[in-house]
């Protein structure tokens, strides 16, 4: 089966401007494979550059490195409408923070986009919804295997 997500030797640079332009490796030789509808969890000491390859899956960061390819389009290779039509057709994101926008709940900040294709309200507020609400809210989800998983 072709992976919907497939990132292969992956690396990242932070550049200081104001150090002389030293740069800080944060990512190097990061590869993986995700295939379609398989659930996975991204996990790792703070630091280890969790938050930064999911903002290279969304194409908010560069790779100075390797190739990331979501459903067959390299976004290392992308241009900026490629990326924005993937966003709007096939990636959905989940902050990590729970209110990604004030007073309004996750599911609604998840279903808005499905809304927005013209998918029906009881589809956008149905399955795919509640599995990324789901995502945004682990310890419900989980329920008793939480602290097993989460290891808190």
């Amino acid at each position: 089966m072709i992976p919907m997500i497939h990132v292969e030797n992956l690396a990242k640079n932070f550049v200081l401007h104001n150090q002389g332009g030293v740069a800080i490796p944060v990512l190097a030789g990061a590869s993986f494979a995700v295939a379609p509808g398989e659930c996975v969890a991204l996990i790792g000491e703070s630091g280890a550059g969790k938050s930064t390859v999911m903002r290279i899956l969304y194409g908010n960061y560069l790779a100075q490195g390797g190739s990331v390819r979501i459903g067959g389009l390299d976004i290392t290779q992308a241009e900026p409408r490629e990326i924005l039509a993937l966003r709007r057709e096939t990636l959905g994101y989940v902050s990590q923070f729970l209110r990604v926008v004030p007073r309004v709940p996750t599911l609604e900040v998840v279903a808005e986009p499905l809304l927005a294709l013209g998918r029906p309200e009881d589809e956008a507020h149905g399955t795919r919804a509640r599995s990324a609400h789901a995502a945004a809210h682990p310890r419900a989800a989980l329920g008793a295997f939480a602290h097993h998983i989460l290891g808190r």
